[in-house]
């Protein structure tokens, strides 16, 4: 018995990370973060099914042509940084309002609602907050969505707001 040769397919339904062989055959990696080289992947149920269920332990040898990157790792283990940083910037958006046509902005039931569309108590105090939840990633890892530039800009749509 030989090699099996995979490549990375991507997440499947349940979120396992899903291998692909020659015959298109797919096979699950289990635990619960994603690893660059995992020791044991578990055959998928059907096996040409990415969403199937995981079967049997592979007992075979295998390589994987494309593994998990550290940055595709580090990116990963900051998911919940994003999506904390991605609500209450895009809240903030929404309060100030998006487009400056206010019968267009207030569709949104974010706009100028403080139960909905402020961190904090105020604008400032959520300003602050988008602030300090993107000083919390690493700086190679800043999300292209929410620049300083942009941070920045909303923080004198604010002021003139006001």
């Amino acid at each position: 018995m030989g090699k099996i040769t995979l490549q990375r397919v991507g997440i499947n339904y349940n979120g396992y990370t899903a291998y692909k062989d020659e015959k298109g055959n797919y096979y699950l990696d289990l635990s619960l973060s994603p690893q660059s080289n995992p020791t044991t992947l578990y055959c998928a149920c059907p096996a040409n099914d990415m969403d199937g269920e995981a079967g049997f332990e592979l007992k075979r040898n295998f390589m994987i042509v494309n593994p998990y990157t550290e940055k595709e790792i580090r990116e990963y283990n900051c998911r919940d940084k994003y999506m904390m940083l991605s609500k209450i910037y895009h809240d903030l958006i929404a309060y100030l309002g998006k487009t400056g046509n206010e019968e267009q902005d207030k569709q949104d039931f974010r706009y100028h609602n403080d139960k909905y569309g402020l961190w904090g108590n105020s604008v400032d105090e959520t300003i602050e907050e988008v602030k300090r939840r993107w000083n919390i990633i690493p700086e190679d890892l800043k999300p292209q969505w929410c620049t300083v530039e942009d941070i920045a800009e909303l923080e004198r749509k604010a002021k003139a707001a006001n």
